[in-house]
């Protein structure tokens, strides 16, 4: 991976043109950007992980019946691996393979809806 830089925001930021690179920053901003609304500073409670969900995967929640009453809880239960009541950074990651897979199938016009996709 090449080196990085901090911006003037003091978020790290990674020099070129790299869309790979530039997308996980992205993902880490977004995370952060609800992860500070309350509890730990770089941990989603149930609230924040419910608001950055509907906010900002509303089209994964849409389809295979994920609108569904006690998704999300269901979901945030899953994630929360350590079981504290609050998703960290790496916990997220499992949710962001769903919504990547989710996403790669939809490019593909495939199936979102198959036995493992919920």
């Amino acid at each position: 991976m090449s080196a990085s830089t901090t911006s003037h925001h003091g978020t790290r930021q990674f020099p070129g043109n790299c869309t790979l690179e530039m997308a996980m920053d992205t993902i880490v901003d977004v995370f952060h950007r609800y992860s500070i609304r309350q509890g730990e500073l770089d941990c989603l409670s149930f609230k924040d992980f419910k608001t950055l969900m509907t906010e900002q995967a509303p089209n994964f929640l849409e389809v295979c019946n994920r609108n569904r009453a006690g998704y999300l809880e269901k979901l945030f239960q899953e994630t929360d691996m350590n079981k504290d009541k609050e998703v960290c950074f790496e916990e997220y990651t499992i949710v962001l393979c769903k919504l990547a897979d989710d996403a790669h199938r939809n490019s593909h016009g495939s199936d979102r809806c198959g036995p493992d996709q919920d």
